[in-house]
């Protein structure tokens, strides 16, 4: 640079001191915007900016990366130290990335680990001699199981209307009591509920949304807050049978944590996953305009969680989340699967493939044995559904003939427990529209008619086993002399009900009867109450517009509802919103109308009772009768003192007042006495009494009645 002379600048310069102000950015005190991903393969120099770009897509989805601040990875010697750190725009992201990423399976061999950087630099001020801390006191847990001790063997249920949450006692006796409505919440100007609950499958936890947020655990005698789950954009909730696990998920197609899996007890997040697990499903999605991928299955015991991938079942063992046997189930062309609800035993099927037939297959997991394969023919679809004990599997097939102009229906049912696994066909001429198993039973019922365009249905009731009667007593069946109550496993038709208003079937959790229903918004919400054992009608009701028909836990009562969408959609029927009380007979017990009415959910519970022990309570009816009797009037008697205590306590403090009158007018009597001259007003014998009757004629009428010739 040239070296201008001085006094080119003379005219610019002050006499004064110098005065400027550094401009600094501003300091940044903690490294809270800051994450350390460890556990990163340890790679040469020459795949840094590989694994850096790896990185960088995996957390960027996450949250916005700092450019100002781009990943280090620490080098150590010629290979990279296995970690690196990571700047965010945002403490809130870093959280995030640490809530998403922390566990990420990366590759086979290195699941992440991620930590706030603060976090880690708080480990310096561990003390060097370990300073025992003081025990905090015990706190005993909120008795999730309180509810089932109720005295009075009520079930409860809860509703979501207008901005209420409500959870109420019902008996079908008496009017549905609240048991609670948020009310503390409420007191701390706080919505107990802002969009959809669940309960949990028996009925120990209440789960409720919060969109934005996650989810809460609600449970105990006070309904108590047990736990919170954080996810962003939360659609879904799903518990485990056993309710050790809780799975949320959000429908954000481009989130790594779409779906979180969460251990209850602990609250914390074990695993978590995409939305979909290939970029086939989310292809063929896009293309319907739908979200709609397969979604994680529990098994029964909560041993496992699987889904359904391209051409395989991936399948994770709980808790540990890890792969089973580090391998997924191959299952070609595989369209749907299940899990029995008995056993840890999959039913999947797949549809024809080149000169490949269709399959329904069994498999028993971990040690995927084949248990059963029924190979089938010109299929269109398959609809599996499973008997609530995993006794029986039902297949309805809807198959086309040769020249696929025509389709037809035939059912595929598979006795699961029986050895080798038989399996039972029938034949379906009809168009089949619903299909449901007895719950704890053999029977099934299917609605169908003659075309899928009709408005009238049939209803058959079928049963897997048959009872050998007394006129079939004695004869001979595959060389054998059949007995009188001898159960057959020989599928057999009951009953067909002809010419119903019907669409759907809901059957009685105790069995023996179900509710014939016509649902939807062109139906006029008919509802049939059929007793199968007795194979008649209890009764014919209806409600309009129906949406909803729940049963209760134990059988006694049955709900009807009419549901408004919960995002917020126009609902045309608003007017009829609301829901009523059937007892399983069909009594009308109870009925309640709101001008917004979103869920009604009974809190489910676990069946205790063995079937030897219901058949004992059952061989046993009239004594158990006689205590319920008993105890019912008891409720009532103890339900009347407790309403009409108040007007009871007026009756004794008038009773009481009118003796403390007495009293004092009987004190007084000698006082009068002598005050009358020796006139006793009370003395009878100062009295003379006399009787008179009086004959009074109020009317009279003449008749003249000709006489005879």
């Amino acid at each position: 640079m040239t070296n201008l002379p001085s006094d080119e600048y003379e005219d610019y310069m002050s006499d004064g001191e110098l005065q400027y102000e550094v401009k600094q950015p501003k300091l940044i005190e903690n490294f809270s915007t800051t994450v350390i991903i460890a556990n990163l393969p340890q790679v040469p120099e020459s795949k840094v900016e590989k694994l850096t770009s790896v990185l960088k897509k995996l957390t960027g989805k996450v949250g916005t990366l700092s450019t100002a601040t781009p990943p280090l990875m620490p080098m150590n010697g010629d290979k990279t130290h296995g970690f690196s750190f990571i700047t965010f725009v945002s403490s809130a992201d870093a959280t995030k990335c640490v809530e998403a990423i922390n566990s990420y399976q990366f590759d086979k061999s290195h699941k992440l680990s991620v930590h706030g950087y603060d976090d880690v630099c708080g480990l310096r001020d561990v003390p060097e001699k370990y300073v025992e801390k003081t025990a905090r006191p015990y706190v005993p847990q909120a008795d999730v199981g309180a509810w089932l001790r109720d005295p009075g063997q009520r079930d409860a249920f809860c509703i979501r209307q207008g901005h209420e949450t409500e959870v109420h006692w019902a008996d079908g006796l008496r009017d549905p009591v609240i048991d609670y409505d948020g009310s503390r919440e409420k007191a701390a100007g706080i919505q107990w509920c802002k969009d959809r609950m669940e309960w949990s499958p028996k009925g120990s936890f209440m789960a409720t949304i919060i969109k934005q947020k996650g989810v809460i655990l609600w449970g105990g005698e006070k309904y108590e807050k047990l736990g919170r789950f954080a996810h962003a954009d939360v659609d879904h909730v799903s518990f485990s049978p056993n309710e050790g696990y809780i799975m949320t998920v959000s429908n954000k197609p481009d989130a790594v944590d779409a779906v979180k899996i969460h251990d209850i007890k602990t609250g914390k997040m074990i695993r978590a996953f995409k939305l979909y697990p290939s970029d086939k499903f989310r292809e063929e999605d896009e293309e319907r305009g739908e979200i709609n991928p397969p979604q994680f299955s529990w098994s029964y015991n909560d041993e496992y969680i699987a889904r359904m991938g391209e051409d395989l079942i991936t399948i994770y063992e709980l808790p540990s989340m890890k792969l089973l046997e580090k391998k997924s189930l191959l299952a070609d062309g595989i369209k749907e699967f299940q899990w029995s609800p008995g056993a840890n035993t999959l039913a999947y099927w797949s549809p024809e493939k080149g000169n490949s037939p269709a399959q329904v297959n069994l498999v028993a997991i971990p040690s995927r044995k084949l248990l059963r394969s029924k190979n089938l023919f010109q299929v269109n679809s398959v609809l599996m559904s499973w008997q609530d004990e995993g006794r029986f599997l039902g297949c309805k097939v809807l198959r086309h003939t040769k020249s696929k102009k025509t389709v037809y229906n035939n059912f595929e049912l598979f006795r699961v427990m029986e050895e080798g696994v038989p399996v039972e066909m029938l034949d379906v001429k009809d168009a089949v529209f619903n299909f449901r198993w007895e719950p704890g039973g053999s029977r099934f019922a299917m609605v169908h008619a003659e075309n899928a365009g009709a408005t009238r249905m049939n209803v058959s009731f079928y049963d897997m086993d048959k009872t050998v009667k007394a006129d079939e007593a004695g004869t001979k069946k595959k060389g054998k002399k059949l007995t009188e109550g001898q159960v057959l496993p020989e599928l057999n038709l009951v009953t067909t009900l002809v010419d119903r208003q019907c669409s759907s079937l809901f059957w009685s959790p105790a069995g023996g009867v179900i509710v014939l229903a016509s649902l939807g918004d062109s139906s006029s919400g008919s509802l049939e109450f059929y007793d199968v054992n007795q194979t008649i009608t209890l009764a014919m009701r209806e409600h309009y517009r129906a949406t909803d028909v729940n049963w209760d836990p134990s059988g006694r009562m049955v709900s009807t509802s009419v549901c408004q969408p919960l995002n917020g959609a126009y609902f045309k029927f608003q007017m009829d919103n609301g829901y009523m009380l059937w007892s399983f007979q069909g009594k009308q017990l109870f009925i309640a109308a709101y001008e917004n009415f979103y869920q009604f959910k009974w809190r489910p519970r676990k069946v205790v009772l063995s079937k030897e022990a219901v058949k004992e309570v059952e061989t046993n009816i009239k004594k158990y009768e006689r205590e319920f009797d008993r105890a019912d009037k008891e409720r009532a008697k103890a339900l009347y003192l407790e309403e009409t205590k108040g007007k009871r306590l007026q009756r004794k403090t008038f009773r009481d007042r009118v003796a403390d009158l007495r009293a004092v007018y009987k004190s007084q009597k000698q006082q009068r006495i002598a005050m009358n001259g020796g006139y006793d007003s009370d003395d009878d014998s100062n009295f003379t009494t006399t009787i008179v009757k009086m004959t009074e004629i109020i009317d009279t009428k003449e008749t003249v009645i000709d006489e005879f010739p």
